[in-house]
């Protein structure tokens, strides 16, 4: 987005505005059942704040705000339910709240220009990334680092690619991102290792400065567009890999890993969070529904210790990159022989269950 500067105050004026609405929201609600027991409705609270009561915020960022609060409300109450842990909605602090919600409604995306409501500053102009496609659903304003963007959703139609009968086994690792049961083997680009310095530095200059100076500020600012950029270098790669993969195979079998559990090792928790491998799952769960392919996960247990070939148990340690198996004498890279047995744990579980109908993840039990 390209806001001038009354119109940035504006937009930054309305988030701030719709941010005392959510912590006030909040605070109703837990006082409400602490009171009465009861889970005050949306539509009740909704009548309790309305243009009157808030004449600095456009009445659709209000709804949206409180549908946002109800929607927290409403995700901690199924996880508790289904035993996730998922948090009780907390107050939010002015680096925790940078996003304002429009209302569903037709495409105000005319041009170069989007028309906002008048407090947020009227028509604004943007730079458009490419045309919307599908069905316009709504449209929200995000403040990043690198100034205010327009995000606007759309509801678009699977596009299923041709199917093809073929399948591959994916192993996630530290030294290759991703090595294959087709001997292919992908570089990790350890994005966070490679602007460490760079990030250092930042972050010292940033401890030199005064709290609630001018300096602190854009000190801040500039660590912010540091980690933001690690992030797009990460996204990208993960986007090209995804994609590759699901436009190449059909079935994709990966390890069923927890990462969450995983980054409590103090020597591979910075690594495994580099190499965001539940980001690149997620990647590919949604690129293979959308293309009509079939990713399966299988169980992680001792995909780098057994034989591909003969499925013997060779015991070896991390620092053991090659697989050599004394009986049948069989001799791969440690993560190429893993992406072989993940991808004979998926075909045996296909065999026993049979292929997804959805094009979702598959199996996610036990296999011998």
């Amino acid at each position: 987005m390209r806001p001038n500067r009354q119109q940035a105050q504006n937009l930054m004026s309305v988030l701030i505005a719709s941010r005392k609405l959510y912590n006030c929201g909040l605070e109703e609600l837990v006082s409400h059942y602490a009171e009465t027991g009861k889970h005050l409705h949306l539509y009740e609270q909704d009548k309790k704040h309305g243009k009157a009561e808030h004449p600095d915020l456009p009445e659709v960022v209000g709804d949206t705000t409180l549908k946002r609060l109800h929607r927290s409300f409403a995700n901690f109450f199924r996880g508790c339910k289904e035993g996730k842990k998922i948090g009780f909605p907390r107050f939010k602090g002015a680096h925790r709240w940078d996003t304002i919600q429009m209302r569903d409604a037709g495409p105000s995306l005319k041009g170069n220009s989007f028309g906002a409501p008048r407090q947020c500053g009227g028509k604004i102009r943007v730079n458009v990334h490419r045309p919307l496609q599908g069905t316009f659903k709504y449209a929200r304003f995000v403040l990043r680092p690198s100034g205010w963007h327009l995000q606007c959703v759309c509801d678009i139609a699977p596009s299923p690619l041709p199917v093809q009968a073929n399948a591959v086994g994916l192993d996630m690792g530290i030294t290759y991102l991703v090595a294959d049961s087709t001997g292919r083997q992908l570089k990790n680009p350890q994005n966070l290792q490679r602007s460490a310095e760079m990030l250092a530095k930042a972050q010292r200059r940033l401890a030199q400065c005064t709290k609630g100076s001018n300096r602190r500020r854009k000190a801040q600012r500039v660590v912010a567009r540091h980690h933001k950029r690690i992030v797009h270098q990460r996204q990208d790669t993960l986007h090209k890999i995804s994609r590759a993969y699901v436009n190449g195979y059909q079935v994709m079998a990966i390890e069923d890993l927890r990462p969450a559990h995983m980054v409590r090792h103090h020597a591979l928790a910075r690594a495994i969070s580099d190499a965001s491998w539940g980001q690149l799952r997620q990647m590919l769960t949604d690129k293979a529904a959308d293309a009509g392919r079939q990713l399966v996960a299988v169980p992680p247990h001792y995909t780098s210790q057994n034989c591909s070939v003969c499925h013997t148990r060779v015991q070896k340690s991390l620092a053991v990159r090659t697989h050599v198996c004394p009986h049948c004498g069989y001799v791969a890279d440690r993560d190429v022989n893993a992406a072989q047995n993940i991808l004979h744990a998926a075909q045996a579980a296909r065999a026993r269950t049979g292929p997804s109908p959805t094009g979702g993840e598959g199996l996610r039990g036990h296999t011998r």
